[in-house]
């Protein structure tokens, strides 16, 4: 009979061993998905484990959570690992998981510990280690070495989790991958969030955001789970993966003045008469970057106006010098008007309009910079032949001749 008992307590402490060996059983686990010897997990899972204290970021490494299929075939899944909720770990696999036993694998973390209590030296070097600490750090808690010396644990350590688990579903095959956008815009230092989704062979669909894997050709934007960051100026090409099949989004940061997107500063600006205008606002690019970056000395958002308004002016006159139906003069007269209204009408002095003096000058330059266009703008000028110029009196100058009402702008 003793020999019989002996057998028995042998075989459960043996089992209970076991059950405490893989790491389920420890005092900081709650929860698991999957849970131990799931035999019925559905291909497209993504893994948690969930703590009674949050995580510490730093103890996320890339190995942290290591899956391998066990059966038919033995290979490593890759996943994206992250927190949530502070306290959840993740692991969302990026591809669907296919039929078969597999084993994951999770490395101790760090828990945050609550209401550290404040330390008391007892020995001379503890008091010594204190001293000096508290020369750096307002919490001495927060010295490295005194930790180490004074016995101050600020975090408690988990233990390994390992256990195995299996998918009897044949996985479903990933036909189609999208985004919910294929072009972004964006400023400097800011950032959005792409969804994507993941069609498959048996007409279901998936948000894969987290599980996707995301790639920059471009420093000037930074991506992580589907937000994206922008940096400086620049162009980029973010490339989504999962499941074998890969989709592009091109984001394009500009620098932003005052609310107004700047865009890029062309390659060859003067390969072409009417150069590049990538934002279609009837501004050469280049010009419209001068205009903007251009040093006002006083109502610096009213004079950008005026002057862009100018710069179309000027455009129009390269494609149409011959200024049919007089539209072409009709934009010059306006955009005079708008530049009278803001200086005469509002009482302002021409030297305190607030651009730099000989700004038209170098505006002229600017826009007429190469033989071609210039050629072409005095055949404008040539072909308004012989006419009376009038100036439209004070009294009926308003903010309508502005293609913006300025005065709404400081």
């Amino acid at each position: 009979m003793k020999k019989f008992y002996k057998i028995m307590f042998m075989v459960l402490f043996g089992a209970n061993t076991l059950y405490a060996g893989n790491g389920l059983s420890q005092p900081h686990l709650l929860s698991t998905v999957p849970s131990l010897n799931d035999n019925n997990v559905p291909p497209n899972t993504t893994l948690s484990f969930t703590f009674d204290s949050s995580i510490m970021e730093t103890s996320i490494k890339p190995r942290t959570i290591v899956l391998k299929q066990k059966a038919p075939n033995r290979h490593k899944i890759k996943g994206n690992v992250s927190i949530v909720n502070e306290n959840t770990l993740i692991f969302a696999p990026q591809q669907q998981l296919e039929k078969g036993e597999y084993v994951i694998k999770v490395k101790p973390l760090k828990l945050k510990k609550e209401n550290t209590p404040e330390i008391e030296p007892k020995t001379k070097w503890q008091k010594f280690i204190a001293w000096l600490c508290g020369l750096v750090y307002d919490d001495i808690t927060d010295c490295p070495l005194c930790q180490y010396v004074c016995d101050i644990q600020k975090h408690s350590k988990t233990k390994a989790i390992q256990y195995t688990f299996e998918v009897k579903e044949d996985a479903p095959t990933l036909t189609q991958l999208t985004a919910n956008t294929t072009r972004i815009e964006l400023s400097e230092h800011n950032s959005t969030q792409v969804q994507i989704t993941a069609k498959f062979d048996d007409n279901r669909s998936e948000d894969v955001t987290q599980k996707a894997t995301y790639t920059s050709s471009d420093s000037s934007v930074d991506v992580d789970k589907g937000i994206i960051t922008t940096n400086q100026e620049g162009s980029a090409t973010v490339t989504v993966s999962y499941g074998g099949k890969d989709i592009s989004i091109q984001v394009e940061v500009y620098e932003m003045i005052d609310g107004h997107l700047l865009p890029h500063e062309p390659d060859n600006p003067d390969d072409r008469l009417l150069g590049v205008d990538e934002n279609n606002n009837s501004v050469r690019d280049e010009v419209e970057r001068w205009i903007y970056k251009t040093e006002y000395l006083a109502h610096p958002e009213i004079n950008r106006v005026i002057a862009m308004q100018e710069a179309r002016f000027y455009q129009m006159s390269l494609i149409d010098p011959s200024n049919k139906d007089d539209k072409v003069y009709q934009n010059s007269k306006r955009s005079m008007n708008c530049d009278s209204y803001y200086t005469e009408s509002r009482n302002i002095p021409l030297a305190e309009a607030g651009r730099p003096l000989s700004f038209d000058l170098i505006f002229l330059d600017k826009y007429f910079n190469t033989r071609e266009r210039l050629k072409t703008y005095r055949d404008y000028n040539r072909n308004l032949g012989i006419r009376v110029f009038t100036l439209t009196p004070t009294r009926l100058l308003n903010v309508g001749y502005c293609d913006k009402n300025i005065d709404l702008l400081p």
